[in-house]
């Protein structure tokens, strides 16, 4: 049991330090892609102890710089981070109460 109990405390070391890490990429790829630009973070990169090793990272824009699209951009973090980014615009998707309560607002 108690080797169960390690393994378990190993993999919630291992997940905070990949959150922390995708944290920085991210924060690193928002401010070289949309600098200036408010977004929202949200999901389980920002849920203590829910981001993992498959976790997708969930971004909401309050607005689009001219000559970018959702889809470019979306292309442009799941490259930097290494993982798979949804980008959305906060004001066009049912979950902004969710989000705006339970995100973390940015400045790119």
């Amino acid at each position: 049991m108690w080797l169960l109990a390690s393994q378990r405390e190993r993999r919630r070391c291992n997940d905070a330090s990949l959150a922390e890490r995708t944290c920085g990429l991210l924060r690193e790829s928002l401010s070289r892609h949309v600098p200036g630009t408010a977004v929202w973070v949200y999901g389980s990169l920002v849920r203590p102890g829910r981001f993992h090793e498959w976790s997708d990272v969930d971004v909401a824009l309050e607005s689009l710089p001219a000559g970018m699209t959702l889809e470019y951009l979306q292309s442009l973090l799941s490259a930097d981070v290494g993982r798979e980014a949804d980008v959305c615009l906060i004001d066009r998707t049912r979950l902004k109460p969710v989000i705006e309560l339970s995100g973390e607002r940015w400045i790119a």
